[in-house]
Parts: structure tokens; C-alpha cells; sequence
């Protein structure tokens, strides 16, 4: 068997210089971590553009004869027919360099005077992308290395064509790919190719759901389905994650709770589906700005702040980066949304009343921000500008009508962004050597908010009603008072504190309020000391993901 050449070869001394080019164009691209190459065919020249953030920039324009020699050599390599010129064509090739190789997937199309060709390019290194060089929050990770270690359920990844989907899902299946799993993928095209992973290739011969069935029967732990498109896919994904296999996949939707909605719009019953999801991730893309870059700071701009308030963030005390025009992004970051299926979820789920419910359910969790809060985070971090968060997040916002302890914090310029996130990496260093530790607790012993800020922000979030019922169970305030203040306090518009109200109301006092045995509930928000609260049978316990009094959860 004839080996096939490393890169582009030349025929002649006629075609020499146009093959270096090509060389060295494939190499740039895959250096300069590009996803596309588009080459158009018009007007008896080549335009040459680089998709990179999500955007495209021209490269280079080359006359006709390089032209048609970029074409030949083009098709050559993916093997596709030199004659064929009235109908699209689909083919595949490899390149070899010496630092390294890559996949690239070729599409032509005939075009009004010429052609188009794309090349997606698959740097193959991805195909062992490991979890820790995925840039996520500490409590994301944690749930998601959690999460792949159950031994059945379904989690999705979703996000728009080129949002990181694949590689994401490439990383999950690198941390499960211990030899000790049977693992195998369904894809359209495979796009990277894993030793010790059996991979099915959909074409005009197989399908997504002939595949799966297929597969089923071939004992795996571990299924990818590349993407869930139609009903029958869903349908049999979802009965596979019931029956005692993990299902990895993506789906198209513009959040996580949309892409719940979208599965049940497919046929899948909300009861099975409820069952067998583990989690969502929503995801996006943004150019990351080069660490070594220096670059100044700006508060948010009128503009900014219009667009943070639409998405129900607070702009006081941010700052992001400010580039000058000469200054480039390096690689791409991902921005993540992350539901994972508590109770609270599947009863939203089931419900069947829509997004909000669910997001509503999720910003309880520890983990949960929305994409632009996620964004946002990271662009005040430095790793990011403001401009490419708002164009990958865009105008529409769906917002948790939730209070959390993190958010009532930052609003009330009790505490800052940052020192939430660095309270949560703590955290989750907790957890990990079995410490539970609750937020309000750390950003005390930390220095950061007093116990009356604490206590005072526990009053705006959604676990108020349960350590208000403390002062029932100690003879402080009636039941009766409770639940109609309770349901006073549920209607406002603009919420303000529950334990405000019952002091304007006389019916505590602030000695009750701040009385140590009180404060320790509301610091732990665990159970009274004189018994169960009366709704601890709704709380969730921390294994399945957070407590219902949210001094837990985070901006």
C-alpha cells in the first residue's frame, strides 16, 4: 500500500510556488488555532478568509492561475472528482507537519460565477483534550467530574456551530477513556479520531438512530450520540440513558433550559426525560486576550451598562479590558452555563411550563450562572472584552427570578464579584476533603461581609420562608403571621427583606434577629435547633446539589 504524502505535493517547477503556499497557508490556520478557510472562486481570482473569534478576515486575494492550482490540489487530496462542478461535494484530508497534524473536513458548493470551498480544520490534538485545560469555574468542575462518574443518565452540551460542543464532549470522554469502559461514538462526520474508543461514522449508508440501535446491542458504558436532531434520536438517547448507559450529546439551543423544552417539542415524555437527564451545559466561544499582552482597564460604558441591566447584572465596581487596536486574541475560552438535574429541576421539568421554571430551579444551584453572567465574570477577570461577551451572548435574556446570597451581596456593594468566586474556590476545596462549608460562612470567617450583611442578604434570596419558620419553632413569631407575611413579601415586585419585613412589622425584633442561635441556622442553613424545619422534606440534600435556603448559592 502506497503511503499518501504528508502535505501538498507539486507536479512541476509550474506548480511549485502555488503548493508552498497552500503549505504554509494550512499551517498558519492551524497555528493560529482558525476553525474555517473559505476560498472563493470569483471574477477569475481567489479571495482567502480565516474564520477566528467567531469572525472572518480576509487573508489574502491570488490570481486565477493560482487559483485553479489551490482548486486541483485541493480536491485531489480530499478525492474529489476534477470534473464534477455543477453539484456540492463533501471529502476529507489530512496534513502531517512536523509539530502537528491536522484533520480537514472539505465542503464545495457551486457558486454565481465559481465555486466556494470551506475547509473546517481539526487540529487532532483536541482528540485528547483533557478536562483540565477546559477553563471553567472550580464548582463547575467539581459537578462535572461528579457528573460523568454516574453510571447512567443523559447530559448535553448545546450552543450554536462552533460553540466548543465537540471538544468539550471530547474532553468527557478523555476522563472516562480509562480502559476500564467500553466507550463508543456516534458522529456525523467523526471528527477526531481516539485509540480505544469505537466510533461509527453516519453516512448515506447509517443513520443516527440505526446507529444507535446498533450500538446498543454492543455493550457499551458510554455512548456519544455527535447530535440529537430528530425525534426517533431523541427518543431512543433518552430510553439508552434510563437503561443503564451514560449518554453524551449535543443539541442545538440558545440556553440550557431551551434545550430542555426542545426535547420535549421532539416527542421525548417530560417523566422519562426528567429521569433520565444528569445535566446541561450551554456553551459559547470567546477570544481570549494573550496573558502577556498588557492592556488597561475601563469601567463599563453606557453602553455596557444598558446591556448588564438587560441581563440582570449589576455594573457597579466592574472593570474590563481595553485593547488597543494593534492587539490580538490567542486561542478561545469557553463560556458555560451549567444546570445539573436536581429535584428542583425535574419537578420544573415535568411541570411543563417552560424555561423559566427551570431557570429558576438551576439558579439555586451552587455552579449556575447564565451565559452572561458567566461572561461577564470572565471579561472582569481579564481573560475577555465586554464587546466579544455581548456578541456571543447577545439581547435576548432570560432571567432567574431568584435572589441569591452571591447576587444580594454584589448589589448591596457588600461584597465584590471577585471575592464571591474566590469564597467559591474555597469552597470547593472544602468539599473535596468532605467539609461541607456553606458561602455565608466563608465570606465571614474570610473577612469579607459581617454577620448582619449576611444575615441581611439571606432575607432577599428564596430561602428566607425557611429560616424565618426558626422563629416559629422557638415561640418567636406565630405560623399564622409567618405564612401571611411570606406571602406579602412573594408579591412585591421589587423584593426587598423578609426578616425586614417582620421587624417593620413588629412581629420580631432585632435581638431575635441577631441572636447567635439564629444566626448559626441562617449561617449553615441546615436544620433549627429544636427540629426539622417545616419544609426540610423539600430541601435537597447537598449530594443532589445545593440547599433550598441558597446561603449557598452565587452570582
Amino acid at each position: 500500500m502506497i503511503k499518501e504524502p504528508d502535505l501538498f505535493i507539486a507536479i512541476g517547477h509550474t506548480d511549485r510556488d502555488a503548493t508552498r503556499q497552500l503549505n504554509e497557508l494550512f499551517h498558519d490556520a492551524a497555528r493560529r488555532r482558525v476553525s474555517d478557510v473559505h476560498l472563493l472562486f470569483q471574477e477569475g481570482r481567489c479571495q482567502i478568509c480565516f474564520r477566528a473569534g467567531g469572525v472572518l478576515e480576509e487573508v489574502v486575494v491570488v490570481d486565477a492561475q493560482t487559483a485553479k492550482q489551490y482548486d486541483e490540489k485541493i480536491r485531489a487530496r480530499s478525492q474529489m472528482s476534477q470534473a464534477d462542478r455543477h453539484r456540492s461535494l463533501d471529502g476529507r484530508m489530512r496534513l502531517r507537519y512536523v509539530d502537528r497534524s491536522i484533520d480537514v473536513r472539505v465542503s464545495v458548493i457551486p457558486v454565481v460565477g465559481g465555486q466556494k470551498i470551506v475547509c473546517r480544520l481539526l487540529d487532532q490534538a483536541n482528540a485528547a483534550m483533557d478536562m483540565n485545560s477546559i477553563r471553567m469555574t472550580s464548582m463547575t468542575r467539581y459537578y462535572l467530574e461528579e457528573l460523568i462518574e454516574e453510571p447512567q443518565g443523559l447530559l448535553l452540551v448545546c450552543g450554536p456551530t462552533g460553540s466548543g460542543k465537540t471538544t468539550t464532549l471530547y474532553g468527557l470522554l478523555g476522563a472516562l477513556n480509562d480502559g476500564k469502559r467500553n466507550l463508543m461514538t456516534i458522529e456525523n462526520p467523526v471528527e477526531y479520531v481516539i485509540p480505544g474508543i469505537g466510533q461509527v461514522n453516519i453516512d448515506q449508508h447509517v443513520s443516527f438512530p440505526d446507529a444507535l440501535r446498533a450500538i446498543l446491542r454492543q455493550d457499551p458504558d458510554v455512548i456519544l450520540v455527535g447530535e440529537i436532531r430528530d425525534a426517533e434520536t431523541a427518543k431512543i438517547a433518552v430510553s439508552a440513558a434510563n437503561t443503564g448507559h451514560l449518554v453524551l450529546s449535543t443539541l442545538h439551543a440558545n440556553n440550557s433550559a431551551l434545550a430542555l423544552t426542545r426535547l420535549i417539542e421532539l416527542g421525548v415524555d417530560p417523566q422519562t426525560l426528567a429521569a433520565a437527564l444528569r445535566g446541561v451545559l450551554a456553551q459559547r466561544l470567546v477570544p481570549t486576550i494573550d496573558e502577556h499582552d498588557g492592556f488597561e482597564w475601563e469601567f463599563p460604558t453606557e453602553f455596557d451598562g444598558a446591556w448588564l441591566g438587560l441581563h440582570g447584572i449589576d455594573a457597579q465596581g466592574l472593570c474590563f479590558p481595553k485593547l488597543d487596536r494593534g492587539q490580538q486574541f490567542t486561542g478561545k475560552t469557553p463560556v458555560i452555563e451549567m444546570v445539573k438535574a436536581d429535584k428542583a429541576v425535574r419537578a420544573a421539568i415535568v411541570s411543563g411550563r417552560g424555561e423559566q421554571p427551570i431557570f429558576n430551579a438551576a439558579a439555586r444551584q451552587m455552579q449556575f450562572e447564565t451565559l452572561a453572567q458567566a461572561g461577564v465574570r470572565l471579561a472582569n477577570e481579564g481573560v475577555t472584552t465586554m464587546e466579544q461577551v455581548r456578541k456571543i451572548v447577545g439581547q435576548d435574556a432570560i432571567l432567574p427570578e431568584v435572589k441569591r446570597l452571591g447576587e444580594v451581596l454584589v448589589a448591596s456593594r457588600a461584597a465584590e464579584l471577585g471575592q464571591i468566586t474566590a469564597a467559591l474556590d474555597i469552597q470547593v476545596r472544602r468539599y473535596k476533603q468532605g467539609r461541607l462549608t456553606r458561602l455565608g460562612e466563608i465570606l465571614i470567617e474570610e473577612g469579607i461581609c459581617s454577620i448582619q450583611q449576611v444575615v441581611d442578604a439571606l432575607g432577599m434570596t428564596e430561602g428566607a420562608p425557611d429560616l424565618a419558620y426558626f422563629f416559629v419553632v422557638h415561640a418567636k413569631l406565630s405560623d399564622k403571621d409567618l405564612k401571611a407575611t411570606v406571602q406579602e413579601w412573594k408579591t412585591q415586585t421589587k423584593r426587598e427583606s423578609l426578616f425586614g419585613m417582620l421587624l417593620n412589622k413588629n412581629l420580631i425584633t432585632q435581638e431575635d434577629l441577631y441572636e447567635p442561635s439564629f444566626v448559626s441556622c441562617a449561617g449553615r442553613c441546615t436544620t433549627c435547633d429544636a427540629g426539622r424545619c417545616q419544609r426540610a422534606e423539600e430541601r435537597i440534600a447537598f449530594r443532589e446539589d445545593a440547599v433550598s435556603g441558597s446561603a449557598v448559592a452565587v452570582v
